[in-house]
């Protein structure tokens, strides 16, 4: 089996898990704090089980701040969104399988009543920048110590989850309110968690490669004079 073979199929795998995950303990877990806890551990454990294979993104909008700043081409890009996209929507369905179809309704992100489209897009953008801006930090750049990035990754999804939960349903990735969104019809935060996670993911890589990374081309691990002291970032293999 081909790398970007091995890679897509951890994608999907790490979707599947994640997106039931969540969705049963959002609806079924009493209150925000299970659900913000399971989403930020589900995901640090997945990062650090699956990382060294696919680099571990299971979101679309990290896989497009990879491809912006040039870790992935742009087929594995393609192929590594199906299989984000396929593997949430199956995790949803296994959901709906066990239990009923109100489950994944009620776990289906969408907006509060008292907040406006474009406020709900703001709070994923922001939410979704500061989660890549860490990605950045800690897995990409070669300046940064290799063995927080799980941990640190699972917090900020935590904490962004808190955050933005009460005003969006706190989804941070396209493929957490496809998934539900596909098997229960429910397309109503929509706007909220496809286009507010593709701009964060846009403005963090923005803001990492122009303003925090100092103008360096290629602040990437495993690249430069100190290459050697350094492990590969996850998912190297897709690296030009």
């Amino acid at each position: 089996m081909d790398n970007l073979s091995r890679n897509v199929i951890a994608e999907a795998f790490g979707a599947f898990l994640l997106i039931a995950l969540t969705v049963v303990v959002v609806t079924i877990g009493p209150g925000l704090i299970p659900a913000a806890l399971t989403y930020g551990f589900a995901t640090a454990a997945l990062v650090a089980a699956l990382g060294h294979v696919s680099g571990g993104h299971f979101n679309p909008a990290i896989t497009l701040a990879y491809l912006l700043s040039k870790q992935i081409d742009f087929l594995a890009a393609v192929a590594y969104w199906i299989a984000q996209f396929l593997g949430a929507a199956a995790g949803a369905l296994t959901v709906r399988l066990i239990t009923d179809s109100e489950v994944v309704t009620a776990g289906t992100p969408v907006i509060a009543d008292d907040v406006s489209v474009g406020g709900a897009i703001l709070a994923e953008a922001v939410a979704t920048m500061i989660l890549v801006l860490v990605i950045f930090g800690t897995v990409v750049d070669r300046r940064a110590a290799p063995s927080v990035y799980p941990m640190a990754i699972g917090i900020t999804v935590t904490a962004g989850f808190f955050a933005i939960a009460p005003l969006t349903g706190g989804a941070l990735n396209p493929a957490r309110g496809f998934g539900p969104a596909v098997i229960s019809g429910e397309w109503g935060g929509a706007a909220a968690w496809l286009a507010g996670p593709i701009l964060g993911a846009v403005l963090a890589w923005a803001l990492y490669r122009f303003a925090i990374s100092g103008g360096d081309e290629n602040p990437v691990r495993g690249r430069g004079t100190d290459a050697h002291a350094l492990p590969p970032p996850p998912g190297s293999s897709l690296l030009p």
